[in-house]
């Protein structure tokens, strides 16, 4: 296997667009967690109010997607080998996208207020046009192709997708047009994101930094590969079934498709895993291992989900949206954050000082026992708060909240230990 042995390369764009988009992300996490925790007692029932889609796009935009967009204007020019279309791009979407953030999240929580659903979703829109733009112009001066290219690719086609369904659902909340149950293009459009977007980059990239951190050899991407095409052949199916009032059993057919996609990709991680010459698991690698468990239940909750009325069972669609945001998404991110954030600020800072003067170590640059007490008090924290929805005790919640909140503390204080040193 040819594989890149560093996240930075002369391909890297500059680091304080990466740092930007980083830092932004750090700050959403963290507010996201001191909402859940403040607003513990909203935190039930059906999932669609306003609190918990604030919260939600607080999480999904500012967090999880705010993340990624840094991560892939680092990682597609190193992996791919090709140079960033454009840095200026890169940074004036920030600016739109983040007013777009801002404006959704404000609206969705003062939910009557005169401000419109619309005009934050064509920000954010011009914004994740912006970056697809620059993406794909960037990709297509590619001469070594790659599966984690493939991967990246068949994202950004759905992050597309997702942001035209997103917009069309917030002018619907303006004025409705749409004849069918507006929830049911919100379950498409959480679907798409979330598996389409979300997961489809996380699987590309994976098979880049998981094999790098973990120095594993001598497998095959048999699984990745069958991965790969159950998934989009599942989320095609559903794009084209859920603008119909009743999809039949073409929703299990799909829905399994997508299933079995996962699960495959998941024994694909196992593999890479088991063929790790580094036996001993870092930080980063413990929270990625706990993540990939999660996306195992979450893939066989969202499985069963297939098979009965899930939504008349008190707040568990709740759980799922928990599971998927922050025991899978939450929990990886922050792990790849105590791998890659450390390395790019060394890279930067320090790199070209080696052999000149003192530089400090990677292991220096946060504090891994604090980084262990952020993983065991995140782990807590996910299994408290999924017992306390499904029992329905909101004191129970509040301590869940409450602990997450604190790891989230932790880890905040950490990346700003890492970026001042």
């Amino acid at each position: 296997m040819n594989q890149t042995n560093s996240i930075a390369s002369a391909y890297s764009p500059p680091f304080r667009i990466v740092a930007k988009y980083f830092i932004a992300a750090i700050v959403s996490f963290f507010l996201m967690n001191l909402m859940l925790m403040i607003n513990y007692n909203d935190i039930n029932g059906h999932h669609f109010q306003p609190k918990i889609l604030s919260i939600t796009h607080i999480a999904t935009l500012g967090f999880i997607t705010m993340i990624i967009f840094g991560a892939m204007f680092q990682l597609v020019p190193v992996v791919l080998e090709v140079k960033l279309f454009s840095t200026i791009l890169a940074e004036i979407q920030f600016w739109i996208y983040t007013v777009g953030v801002i404006g959704l999240v404000y609206k969705f929580w003062y939910f009557g207020s005169e401000l419109s659903f619309t005009l934050p979703a064509i920000f954010l829109n011009a914004a994740i046009f912006i970056f697809a733009f620059n993406i794909i112009a960037s990709m297509i001066r590619v001469k070594n192709w790659n599966l984690t290219g493939t991967f990246l690719a068949a994202a950004i086609f759905w992050l597309i997708v997702t942001a035209i369904a997103g917009i069309l659902l917030a002018v619907n909340l303006d004025h409705p047009y749409i004849k069918i149950n507006h929830l049911q293009y919100l379950k498409l459009h959480a679907n798409v994101a979330f598996i389409g977007w979300v997961t489809m980059v996380i699987m590309g990239v994976s098979f880049k930094l998981i094999p790098m951190f973990t120095l594993s050899y001598g497998y095959e991407l048999t699984f990745a590969k069958s991965s790969f095409v159950l998934i989009n052949f599942g989320l095609f199916g559903i794009n084209w079934i859920m603008h119909y009032a009743d999809t039949g059993i073409y929703n299990m057919i799909f829905g399994i498709a997508i299933t079995i996609g996962l699960i495959l990709y998941l024994i694909q991680i196992y593999i890479i895993f088991k063929q790790r010459v580094r036996r001993k698991l870092d930080i980063g690698l413990k929270f990625s291992a706990v993540s990939f468990s999660m996306l195992g239940m979450s893939t066989l909750l969202g499985f069963s989900f297939l098979f009965f009325d899930y939504e008349n069972i008190t707040n568990l669609t709740l759980v799922y949206g928990f599971m998927i945001i922050v025991a899978y998404l939450s929990t990886l991110i922050v792990g790849q954050m105590y791998k890659i954030v450390p390395f790019l600020v060394w890279y930067h800072k320090y790199s070209s000082k080696v052999g000149i003067e003192k530089v400090p170590m990677l292991k220096d640059m946060f504090s891994e026992k604090l980084a262990e007490l952020n993983l065991y008090l995140m782990l807590f924290g996910i299994i408290i708060s999924v017992l306390a929805f499904l029992s329905e005790i909101i004191l129970l919640l509040l301590i869940g909240f409450a602990l997450l909140f604190v790891s989230s503390v932790i880890f905040s204080s950490n990346m700003i230990k890492v970026f001042r040193s």
